[in-house]
């Protein structure tokens, strides 16, 4: 049997306790969680604790020095990733990033490039793409059978999902709002499912409506993406959110096809509105419910596939990415997530920033 691999957290708010921990803990044959490190140096003390992680750090600095660690989950704000990955890199562990790599594609540049000269392997967590769905998309657009894909659309929206319980809705922390925490996931599962076009330009819109003031609604964590709760929530204050609560965009892909792309935290929309969609030449395709829309001879159909091994737990795609990541290193599996993919989705995100910012549409060369 192979020897058990070592797992570092840093970072250890909301999405360690309810993602990554728990998907580590699920392979006790493979890793084992020796450490978790915060700034906040009680909070990986509880988490601990909690879950049976033998030491806890108030410096991740020294974590990385005292200790040998063949993988580091990176479960920091946004705005931290590059910094803790590269370090996390050179240290000489793999390393897997929550989601987005960064908040600029020159960051992700320099971290791809740290994990090159440090040969180790850094995966993204695009969590959206580990999923049964997910793959049977992926599968029924490779066959052929939308024929030429020219328009999509990524929607992720949220009525009341703003996140209360951590930094996310502080610029200078987590570098933006709903685009960073949910749209990446839409955008990069479309990407991905259409075999990651090419993008030429953006023209969007941002916007902060309803987030910066209290409406006095009754919501619930889970609304905000904590279904499991929080175990250390951050006290929330609404006068500190200076991120969009909602954008939109135009996307041209080269060849000529478009995507409309829409997220939110806050819209006055009914739950539930979001999806993701292609239409192609041959057929098109919904990803929920996953349903291929063609035709069978003089007829029109819907052929709505059967997807089993779903895991019935919060936050499965960390289940199975883990799982991966630790197949990557042992030589078993190919990253699913690709350098340049990651690349592609984050310039895009770039460019929908800055065409926001400036109220113009935005080419990318």
């Amino acid at each position: 049997m192979a020897k058990k691999l070592k797992v570092g957290i840093i970072g250890t708010g909301m999405i360690a306790v309810a993602g990554h921990i728990p998907a580590w803990k699920n392979l006790p044959d493979d890793v084992e969680i020796v450490a978790g490190a915060d700034i906040l140096p009680e909070r990986p003390k509880l988490v601990g604790k909690a879950f049976g992680i033998p030491r806890a750090y108030g410096d991740w600095k020294q974590m990385l020095k005292e200790e040998k660690l063949d993988i580091v989950s990176v479960c920091t704000p946004n705005c931290y990733h590059k910094e803790h990955t590269i370090a996390a890199l050179k240290a000489g562990a793999h390393v897997l990033c929550e989601k987005p790599v960064a908040t600029s594609h020159a960051d992700a540049v320099e971290m791809y490039e740290a994990a090159d000269k440090a040969g180790r392997i850094l995966l993204v967590g695009q969590t959206a793409r580990f999923s049964p769905k997910s793959r049977a998309a992926k599968e029924i657009v490779a066959s052929g059978k939308l024929g030429e894909m020219y328009y999509a659309e990524a929607y992720i929206l949220r009525r009341r999902g703003i996140p209360t319980w951590g930094q996310f809705h502080i610029k200078k922390h987590s570098g933006g709002g709903p685009v960073y925490d949910i749209g990446v996931h839409a955008l990069d599962l479309l990407f991905w499912i259409m075999g990651n076009p090419r993008v030429t330009a953006v023209s969007s819109a941002t916007y902060t409506k309803l987030a910066n003031r209290d409406e006095k609604l009754a919501t619930s964590l889970a609304d905000s993406g904590a279904p499991g709760g929080v175990l250390t929530p951050r006290p929330y204050n609404w006068r500190d959110f200076d991120v969009e609560d909602m954008a939109a965009g135009f996307i041209r892909l080269k060849g000529g096809g478009t995507v409309a792309f829409k997220t939110s935290w806050a819209a006055n929309i009914p739950e539930g509105t979001g999806q993701t969609m292609i239409l192609g030449t041959e057929g098109g395709l919904i990803l929920e419910p996953l349903t291929l829309v063609t035709n069978m001879g003089s007829y029109q159909v819907n052929v709505v596939p059967s997807t089993p091994g779903a895991r019935k737990v919060d936050f499965s795609g960390h289940w199975e990415e883990t799982e991966h990541f630790v197949n990557v290193i042992r030589g078993k599996a190919e990253l699913l997530v690709k350098r340049e993919e990651v690349l592609n989705v984050i310039r895009t995100l770039d460019a929908l920033y800055k065409s926001g910012a400036e109220g113009r549409e935005v080419r990318i060369e």
